[in-house]
């Protein structure tokens, strides 16, 4: 058995090794991982929980050693647990506010700390130094519930995880389709800029099934109004044709634009598609040469392997007015 004298020298060297097992993991936050999907956003968010969790308890264990006592009171060490993951949590996204690539969030210091809140539930379970009074919830069922509860908190948490992986599955099972306005989950993809965007029935005149959908779309009098789709799927290789129908009660013609950009796109006008069409009053079916959207940058071709937005909007319109879209696909 280890003297009391053997005992503390080693309290110090454990100490440091835990400090340094904590900073290794607090700089796992620091390293650029992409993030310009709404995947791998939605991961990068839900990595906190488990990261988190895991300096909670180093953080307990830490303190533990630190400041070691015969009578402990347990609730204390959680506490004191629970303030120092808060404390480096804020200490962490003021960190990221001074980087080029990662930003502060307050959402982000909301999942450091809910996922404290698991690893130290989970970790109480297994606490050999809880007390009489605690010990209670360490033996069945109690001690079953609470993991239950843990994992019912972590799945909520990565719920957007899976809602944003199913929305690519749905994605690519659509393909070459890109917008028909006929599920919730392409919808997450689209986005209204200075407009209004409703899934309504075909308008009169515009002959199709009664059970079709369309996408109704009110310009605003702004300086450009319209819908973005973000992330189509990315890959237009091996098609000819970008297409798209759209549908004009107005009784004069109406210019809108379209714009593409790939992954690479510099957001300058000339390095990316951009075309201006005419809308004519009825049904007008649109039809672009994929060769014409890949020559389009100056001095390179777009990535037809990589496409990353589609807009469709107009420019400065002098009042309101509506236009139905549908079909937006390749062919």
């Amino acid at each position: 058995m280890d003297s009391p004298k053997t005992r503390s020298c080693r309290t110090p060297s454990q100490a440091v090794g835990l400090a340094f097992l904590l900073l290794g993991f607090l700089s796992l936050l620091f390293i650029p991982v992409p993030s310009h999907t709404f995947l791998s956003k939605a991961l990068n968010n839900f990595a906190h929980v488990p990261l988190f969790g895991l300096v909670a308890i180093l953080v307990l264990k830490g303190a533990r050693m630190v400041f070691p006592t015969s009578s402990r009171f347990l609730l204390q060490d959680y506490i004191m647990a629970m303030l120092g993951v808060l404390m480096l949590a804020l200490f962490t996204e003021a960190l990221q506010s001074l980087s080029a690539t990662r930003q502060a969030e307050l959402s982000d210091i909301l999942l450091d700390l809910v996922g404290a809140t698991c690893g130290l539930a989970l970790f109480f379970t297994y606490d050999q130094q809880v007390s009489r009074k605690w010990a209670q919830w360490r033996q069945f069922p109690r001690k079953a519930i609470l993991r239950f509860c843990v994992l019912l908190l972590l799945g909520a948490m990565l719920q957007p995880v899976v809602i944003w992986a199913y929305a690519y599955w749905d994605r690519a099972s659509r393909f070459p389709s890109l917008l028909q306005f006929s599920s919730d989950w392409e919808m997450k993809f689209v986005q209204a800029s200075d407009s209004e965007l409703q899934v309504v029935a075909p308008p009169e005149g515009w002959k199709q099934s009664a059970k079709n959908k369309v996408g109704q779309l009110v310009f605003h009098p702004k300086t450009y109004p319209g819908i973005r789709i973000d992330e189509p799927y990315s890959d237009w290789r091996g098609y000819t044709f970008f297409q798209l129908d759209i549908f004009s009660e107005l009784p004069n013609s109406q210019s809108i634009a379209i714009r593409i950009d790939d992954l690479h796109h510099n957001n300058e006008y000339s390095d990316r598609f951009n075309k201006a069409i005419t809308i004519s009053p009825g049904l007008n079916q649109i039809q672009i040469p994929l060769d014409a959207i890949r020559q389009s940058p100056v001095g390179r071709e777009l990535d037809m392997s990589a496409i990353r937005m589609v807009l469709l909007f107009a420019v400065n319109p002098p009042e309101e007015f509506t236009l139905y879209l549908d079909n937006i696909r390749l062919e």
